[in-house]
C-alpha cells in the first residue's frame, strides 16, 4: 500500500468521522469542532488529488470563515435551550448502519481495484486562470454573490437582535 493511500484512507476515516459526530453530538460547540475536522480532511483530500487551490480555498473559506460563522452564530443567540433529542425508531437506525455499510463497502472495493496510470499530460489549470475565469467572465455573478452573503449576515444579526429583546 502506497503513502498516498494510506494519507487518502486517514483523510477519508477522519472526514467521515467527523460528519458522523455533528450529526450524533448533543452540544453545538462540539458539533462545530467536528465539523471543523471535517472541512480540514476534506481540505487535504484535495491536496492529495493535486488541486492545491481547491484546498486552500477549502481550508480558507470552509474550515476557516464558515466555522467561525457558525461560531459567530452560536455566541448571538440563545442555543442553551435548544436540543437535539429525537429518538429515531430501531429499524430506521439499523437501516441505515446497513446502508452506509453497503455504500462504504462498495466504496473500499471500487478504490481497492482503481489501477492508477501514470499520466505524462500536464494540467494547465493555475491560479491565475481561475481568477481570470471568475473576474473575468463571471465578474457580475460574484458581486451579486457578495450583495446576498452580506445581506444573509445582516438578516442574522437582525434575527439574533429580536430573540435577544
Amino acid at each position: 500500500m502506497s503513502t498516498q493511500m494510506i494519507f487518502f484512507l486517514l483523510l477519508a476515516f477522519i472526514a467521515i468521522a467527523g460528519a458522523v459526530l455533528v450529526l450524533q453530538l448533543k452540544k453545538i460547540s462540539h458539533r462545530i469542532v467536528s465539523m471543523f475536522f471535517t472541512f480540514f480532511a476534506t481540505a487535504g483530500l484535495y491536496f492529495l488529488l493535486g488541486a492545491e487551490f481547491i484546498g486552500i480555498i477549502q481550508i480558507i473559506v470552509y474550515a476557516g470563515a464558515v466555522t467561525i460563522l457558525f461560531i459567530f452564530g452560536m455566541m448571538m443567540t440563545e442555543h442553551r435551550n435548544v436540543t437535539f433529542n429525537h429518538h429515531p425508531r430501531k429499524w430506521h437506525r439499523i437501516l441505515s448502519f446497513v446502508g452506509v455499510g453497503t455504500l462504504l463497502g462498495l466504496m473500499l472495493y471500487g478504490i481497492s481495484t482503481l489501477e492508477n496510470l501514470p499520466s505524462n499530460e500536464q494540467y494547465i489549470g493555475t491560479a491565475e486562470d481561475i481568477g481570470i475565469l471568475l473576474y473575468g467572465h463571471y465578474a457580475i455573478a460574484i458581486i451579486g454573490m457578495g450583495f446576498l452573503l452580506t445581506a444573509a449576515l445582516i438578516g442574522a444579526i437582525v434575527i439574533a437582535r429580536k430573540e435577544a429583546e
